[in-house]
């Protein structure tokens, strides 16, 4: 069990849900047989606020114990360099611009140069429409999400710069805790609180109103704020907390972070990342630690399914370095060759649904300008 800084428990609802999910069976006259073919007990939520971070924090586990590093004012970033923001992870579905019907996901934004730095980006609802999904009048405070696989080229570790959330908030100060972990998020697995997290980071956005749903782009994590936050390992996982102060949890009515999903388990495959249908969710009070019944099943038959916290990790590299590791070199030659000979999507550097010679013009142009 996690301990933080003030005393006090966490927990889930899937007891609640079951028979909320069996009264909805009864009243519309249906044979109640499991959660997954029931009517689900989620609701829409409609578009959100952007809101900007007021301050940022380091933050890790010690013993037990969240502890948050000293605060620093938080200025957005305002310049782009030669590196773009990608996703390593994107369940949160953003995108930076729209031509025709026809949205452009971060790490193809700008033509594959990806989104910039400071660049406002858009909880996305393409290819799922009408939106993002929550559930009503329960407090969720705490997530643990598993990473089943990253972008192309990603393999874990790199420095997080970016983070993007969507939540319901039920009111008062609000901070954001995330921490990442190699660990499997599998319901197997045991309770994600005595899981190893690596060093993490909380963000603070003051005192908020009550029942307004927000959204949030925090950039520069690592290279405007040096706050090292690594990506987790493929079929790894991550914690991310709502709480008022960074210990206190957030229990406010309908307090949670949206849910959204990766996009190739929805056919989107210009969005980065898997995730499996699996979650925790600490719903029960009194909120303290998980147990083996807040593990529960999201794949509810809605889009995207799976559906999962909605947050994006990006990360910011060059657009050439298509293996990822911050250098543009020969091994991305090799690797992009490779893929373009086989016309894997990966090689689909501009975005465009096709590969072809526009993407290897690209490269090459991207590889002369290097990193």
């Amino acid at each position: 069990m996690l301990v933080l800084d003030s005393e006090f428990s966490w927990g889930f609802v899937g007891e609640h849900i079951m028979k909320s999910l069996y009264a909805i069976a009864l009243v519309a006259g249906l044979s109640c047989v499991s959660a997954a073919e029931a009517t689900p007990p989620l609701q829409l939520v409609g578009g959100g606020i952007r809101v900007e971070p007021l301050a940022i924090a380091p933050a890790w586990i010690e013993n037990g114990k969240v502890v948050i590093g000293d605060w620093q004012d938080y200025t957005p970033m305002q310049t782009r360099g030669r590196k773009g923001v990608y996703y390593a992870f994107d369940a949160f579905g953003g995108y930076v611009g729209q031509t025709a019907s026809r949205a452009t996901y971060v790490n193809n934004a700008h033509d594959g140069r990806g989104a910039d730095p400071g660049e406002s980006r858009f909880h996305g609802t393409t290819g799922c429409d009408p939106g993002l999904w929550y559930f009503p009048n329960e407090a969720i405070p705490t997530v643990v999400e598993d990473i089943g696989s990253e972008a192309c080229g990603s393999n874990g570790g790199l420095p997080i710069d970016g983070l993007d959330f969507v939540w319901y908030w039920g009111g008062g100060s609000c901070v954001i805790s995330f921490f990442p972990s190699d660990d499997s998020a599998a319901c197997s697995n045991g309770d994600p609180f005595s899981h190893a997290y690596g060093s993490g980071v909380s963000i603070s956005f003051g005192s908020m109103a009550t029942g307004g749903y927000y959204f949030a782009n925090v950039d520069g994590l690592h290279s405007q704020y040096h706050i090292f936050v690594p990506v987790p390992m493929s079929g790894g996982s991550y914690m991310a907390m709502l709480t008022e102060d960074g210990s206190t949890p957030a229990t406010g009515s309908g307090t949670q972070f949206a849910l959204w999903g990766t996009g190739e388990d929805s056919h989107e495959p210009y969005r980065a990342g898997t995730q499996g249908e699996d979650s925790w969710l600490d719903l029960y009070d009194p909120y303290g630690s998980f147990v083996n019944g807040e593990c529960v099943s999201l794949a509810f038959g809605v889009c995207p399914d799976p559906l999962a916290a909605c947050i994006g990790l990006a990360v910011l590299r060059c657009p050439a370095d298509v293996n990822w590791d911050g250098f543009v070199n020969g091994n991305d030659y090799d690797d992009f060759a490779s893929a373009f000979d086989v016309a894997e999507r990966c090689a689909d550097l501009n975005g465009d649904g096709f590969v072809n010679g526009n993407d290897y013009d690209a490269f090459a142009s991207w590889f002369d300008e290097g990193c």
